[in-house]
């Protein structure tokens, strides 16, 4: 092949997208350049460009790297490990996702190890450990934290956090029926111990939980103004949560399988469970050079989310969620909207590569205060400081509804199981079978 011919190839070439790490920013940024691919921009959080329904003349193809075989909601851990009815819905495996099941989207299972922005190339682990390798022209950096179990599953595999989601729900309610004596210890009063603690007592009222805590008052790290961490721990308490206050833990296992609580206060609780909620995470930013991240190991980007350093080729590399350096509380939400200025920008500079004459203008993301939505058992307190501060359980019901706010995310990013379709389509059959008294249709009839 002449060099022209190749060149030639070259440049018709789909605009290739790596997304690494696919939680609320990586999934937000993929069902946008999806949307906007196909000529269908979705409603701007934020001022963003008009695209005018433009498809890149090239086309675009996307490769998703994750830990992960699926979407996990993190924001209903508390409930994805204290009750069962909720353990199965918050995972989301990516195959059974009906609108990512697209011809020019790829997801790989396994770690990313290193990015090379010179060559825009990126190495790769699979799961059987087998190192690989992926080109991109542009890519996306949503690899969040690295968060501690119960926080989050201790495995990628859908079935291994099934298994061990059960399991911990065992270790928290005792044997069947459950004893009436059952005490649980959750060191950390952070967002993780006060969710677990609120939803623990909850779900299980006869269940003692008592909530360890160094500080003099719960949400110690968060820079949120002091009535609202004192009403947090009024709803704790109003829960029945027990609350001990400017204490340090330390822990001791017991010969019967029971642990030791020593406080340093010289209390010694007797415990049937205790949870770790004190470990905080850290950025997963180790494959990235050292130039792009602060002191805090977080991706140092621009307004447009681009990476804000001297390595080559710094405007294709963007980085979204808690993964990078930004005001506020790190937040589900604000991933998502990251990841929809991340997607609107890279593809305005896909456009504008092909035809410079578009000269579509990048989003900008402006900087925003502390907020939060905190869920406490049956209540829920959001504050921001426009509105200030609000809570109670009609908050909870308008917030998080019945299951921390996963039946709206996926609604949000227009996402659909493909078991919840078929299930949806045999109610549908069964309608027609009782109503009409007609023999069931074929579901590729119905669909």
């Amino acid at each position: 092949m002449r060099l022209q011919d190749f060149n030639n190839l070259s440049l018709s070439s789909p605009h290739r997208v790596l997304i690494v790490g696919c939680a609320y920013g990586g999934i937000s940024a993929l069902v946008n350049l999806l949307d906007l691919s196909n000529g269908r921009a979705r409603q701007s959080v934020y001022p963003g460009p008009d695209f005018k329904g433009l498809k890149a003349n090239n086309g675009v193809d996307i490769t998703v790297i994750d830990e992960r075989d699926g979407y996990f909601h993190s924001v209903g851990a508390p409930l994805a490990h204290v009750t069962q009815k909720h353990t199965k819905l918050m995972w989301k495996r990516f195959s059974h996702l009906n609108e990512l099941r697209h011809p020019n989207l790829h997801f790989k299972h396994g770690s990313v190890k290193k990015i090379d922005p010179e060559s825009k190339t990126a190495e790769w682990v699979d799961k059987s450990g087998k190192t690989q390798f992926q080109s991109y022209d542009y890519v996306i950096m949503a690899t969040g934290l690295r968060r501690h179990w119960p926080a989050v599953p201790k495995s990628g595999s859908y079935e291994e956090y099934l298994r061990q989601g059960h399991e911990l729900i065992a270790r928290i309610t005792g044997v069947d029926p459950a004893p009436k004596d059952r005490k649980i210890v959750i060191i950390g009063a952070g967002a993780v111990g006060i969710e677990f603690a609120g939803e623990i007592k909850h779900y299980y009222p006869h269940i003692s939980v008592t909530l360890v805590h160094s500080r003099n008052e719960v949400l110690s790290a968060e820079p949120l103004p002091a009535e609202v961490k004192a009403k947090v721990k009024t709803l704790l308490e109003e829960e029945g949560v027990q609350l001990v206050l400017e204490n340090r833990a330390s822990v001791e296992d017991l010969p019967d399988g029971k642990f030791e609580v020593t406080l340093a206060n010289g209390t010694k609780l007797v415990a049937d469970l205790v949870l770790d909620a004190t470990k905080k995470g850290y950025p997963t930013t180790s494959s990235l050079p050292s130039q792009c991240l602060d002191d805090e190991r977080e991706i140092k980007v621009n307004a447009h989310l681009a990476f804000k350093s001297d390595i080559p080729n710094a405007e294709s590399h963007f980085g979204v969620g808690d993964a990078i350096a930004w005001s506020g509380i790190k937040r589900a939400g604000g991933a998502m909207v990251m990841g929809q200025v991340a997607a609107q920008n890279i593809y305005a500079s896909m456009l504008n590569s092909e035809d410079a004459a578009h000269d579509i203008k990048k989003t900008e993301l402006p900087e925003w205060p502390a907020v939060i939505g905190i869920a406490v058992g049956k209540q829920c307190l959001t504050y921001d400081p426009k509105s200030g501060m609000k809570f109670g359980v009609e908050v909870m019901k308008g917030y998080f509804q019945d299951d921390l706010g996963w039946k709206a995310n996926l609604k949000y990013l227009e996402l659909t199981d493909v078991e919840e379709k078929e299930e949806h389509v045999k109610e549908r059959e069964q309608l027609l079978i009782g109503e009409v008294g007609v023999e069931a249709v074929a579901v590729a009839a119905t669909a």
